[in-house]
């Protein structure tokens, strides 16, 4: 998805280039189950993007919407309610299936006459003279004046590349699966931090009268989420259960599971003469707070604007001070993002009754303390973020 993010802004900064996508994999085909899909949540900035691109009137009708947020701390007295109040408009964001979100950029790729090959394995990047030079394992080479690397949080590509990486190893991961639960959809997210780790309950489209959808995302120590991918339905079900509590009801049926390690990547470098890196290669970060996603496209469309002024310019636009200028604009977008998930993802860790205590009550005083719960709701839904993507449009 987010290559294919980068592709669109690319393409339409640049209506004259050839753009062409390389996917590893080879492209799903036909429609998963519903229990067994995987999304991601998109907040208003990303709307706003999806918008400018033309995409969000056909994504609108199949997202679930989150009118609300709950959150609390298992076992422990806080609790908040993030509202539409606190923003100032409805909704607080939405959760989009990923094969959904995936066959609309596809989409609007095909229509921008962008080229998709799958699966094209890369062996090579190299610097050649009057571009960049990529290799494919089924034989042939490509040429381009702008590779952009986005091949996930373990970037095999990036490697390649010589590019170091700040690892974080925090000895967890995330297991994620679809739930459902009797009763209609309300609306209503929830951010619950449990012993082991954060656990997201996200609402999705209801496809079946009174069972509700959620897209469920926990973190917990390695160990244990290999154990829970391996467990049987209802064992699954039951540590869902007892995790989440009883808020939505019993749980009625759990989907495929999968997971990931949460180690968290930050690549020292995001631009060489000729290449940048992009996605998860580029940041990999904890889902708490569904940030990446979001994250990512706000880099594609600010790239779409470094592209724009790069022709007006008539810069090359893998021009090395063509690309610095896209990461001077990424930067501190980036680094608050990065550490506002950081502090989310340890913040509620269990370290003994003198430090919990504190951490409850400011909690529970999130509620009373209107100013700092609208600071945290319009982070998380991207309107405090100076939209430099905007600025001077999005288009040629």
């Amino acid at each position: 998805m987010v290559g294919l993010a980068f592709a669109i802004a690319t393409r339409m900064a640049l209506p004259q280039s050839e753009v062409v996508v390389l996917e590893a994999r080879p492209i799903p085909q036909g429609n998963p189950d519903p229990l067994d899909t995987r999304a991601s949540a998109l907040n208003l900035a990303s709307r706003s993007i999806l918008e400018h691109w033309g995409l969000w009137s056909s994504l609108a009708a199949q997202s679930g919407v989150i009118e609300k947020i709950h959150v609390s701390n298992q076992g422990r007295f806080g609790s908040s309610l993030i509202t539409p109040e606190d923003i100032g408009q409805a909704p607080l964001g939405y959760v989009i299936e990923n094969h959904t979100l995936g066959r609309a950029l596809k989409a609007k790729s095909d229509e921008l006459g962008i080229e998709l090959i799958a699966p094209a394995e890369v062996t090579s990047l190299a610097t050649q003279p009057g571009g960049t030079g990529i290799e494919l394992a089924r034989g042939g080479a490509l040429s381009a004046d702008l590779v952009i690397v986005a091949d996930g949080n373990q970037s095999a590509l990036r490697s390649r590349l010589g590019v170091d990486v700040d690892r974080r190893a925090n000895g967890q991961s995330a297991v994620v699966a679809n739930v459902s639960f009797p009763g209609d959809q309300t609306h209503l997210a929830y951010e619950r931090f449990t012993p082991e780790g954060p656990l997201a309950m996200l609402p999705l489209p209801s496809v079946q009268p009174g069972h509700r959808r959620f897209n469920l995302v926990w973190s917990m120590a390695s160990a244990r989420a290999e154990h829970m991918l391996r467990a049987e339905d209802a064992d699954f079900a039951a540590a869902v259960q007892h995790a989440f509590g009883w808020r939505l009801g019993p749980v009625a049926a759990v989907g495929k599971r999968s997971g990931w390690v949460l180690d968290r990547n930050l690549a020292r470098e995001q631009v060489r003469q000729g290449f940048l890196v992009a996605g998860n290669a580029a940041h990999g970060i904890h889902p708490v707070a569904g940030q990446g996603l979001n994250l990512s496209l706000r880099d594609a469309a600010t790239l779409q604007r470094v592209l724009i002024e790069a022709v007006k310019d008539q810069r090359s636009v893998g021009d090395l001070n063509t690309l610095q200028r896209y990461v001077a604009l990424v930067r501190d977008d980036q680094a608050q993002t990065v550490a506002a998930t950081d502090l989310l993802a340890t913040l509620f860790n269990r370290r003994g009754v003198m430090l919990d205590l504190p951490r409850d009550a400011a909690l529970a005083a999130l509620d009373l303390v209107a100013p700092v719960r609208r600071r945290i709701a319009r982070r998380g839904t991207g309107l405090d973020i100076p939209p430099v993507w905007s600025q001077d449009g999005l288009s040629a």
